[in-house]
């Protein structure tokens, strides 16, 4: 492997040793994906994209949702990529079907609405839907990633905070909350549903996508680092936040690795 002959002849080149765990990793070779990972804290103690990456492959007992410190050193790092990544390599359809409900027979407004896009990355979502709104505000945690959203010139106004801590203490109030594959970095989903209803208008509607797995009942931190929740699970928690469930349809959100990763996109109302 290139990266271990560069470890070899240089053992202060540590970005070899990201790169060898990240290898082992995607060829599910998972105990010496671990080993590699802890071979880089060696070169960068506590670093949090190799801690969570370490919790997800089973080191550890998982956290109940991703660090801001994960998600800002992974989404800073993966900003200047993220869209030809996903969008020529992985086939990712999120925004659209994000766009597809939005405008779907489901979701009536009695006027052009004031839309929150909600973990909004680069934009992809917000420059879809923005043609078909009034207003629509972005919030992401990554610095890096809210520049290339400037950049599309299709938000109101972006806002760099933590998705969570905005949703509690804005006062913004939106017709509608959309979140195109944000809401698979948290687990536990009660506080930030609590929060989504808190900023949403009278009968306003909440869209987003999250990836399924029918033998999780609750939510499951997976080996991609990402979250996997149960049907029965959100719509516990949707109605104990006031929510109805209006809508639920299945559907490939991306490729992976070259298989397609099955996912749920809801639509759910604010009673």
């Amino acid at each position: 492997m290139l990266y271990r002959q560069i470890f070899s002849d240089n053992d202060d080149e540590f970005d070899a040793v990201w790169g060898i765990a990240e290898c082992f990793h995607s060829l599910g070779e998972i105990s010496l994906a671990i080993e590699w990972y802890k071979k880089y804290l060696e070169f960068e103690p506590d670093e949090p994209e190799t801690m969570h990456m370490l919790a997800a492959l089973g080191e550890g007992v998982p956290p109940t949702r991703a660090s801001n410190a994960y998600l800002i050193a992974h989404f800073d790092r993966f900003a200047e990529d993220f869209d030809k990544h996903l969008i020529e390599e992985l086939n990712y359809r999120v925004p659209d079907l994000i766009c597809a409900a939005f405008q779907s027979d489901y979701v009536k407004f009695n006027q052009e609405p004031v839309v929150l896009d909600a973990g909004c990355g680069t934009g992809l979502c917000g420059e879809l839907l923005s043609p078909h709104v009034e207003r629509i505000d972005g919030v992401d945690l990554s610095n890096e990633m809210l520049k290339y959203a400037q950049r599309r010139g299709c938000y109101n106004t972006l806002f760099e905070d933590e998705l969570g801590r905005f949703l509690s203490q804005t006062n913004c109030r939106y017709d509608s909350v959309i979140s195109g594959d944000a809401i698979c970095y948290f687990g536990d989903l009660k506080i930030l549903f609590n929060c989504t209803a808190r900023v949403l208008k009278e009968n306003g509607i909440f869209i987003f996508s999250v990836e399924n797995c029918a033998s999780v009942s609750d939510f499951k931190l997976t080996q991609s680092g990402r979250y996997v929740h149960g049907q029965y699970y959100i719509r516990q928690v949707a109605a104990g936040a006031g929510f109805n469930v209006v809508s639920r349809t299945s559907d490939d959100l991306r490729t992976e690795y070259g298989e397609p990763v099955l996912g749920d996109l809801w639509i759910l109302a604010k009673l």
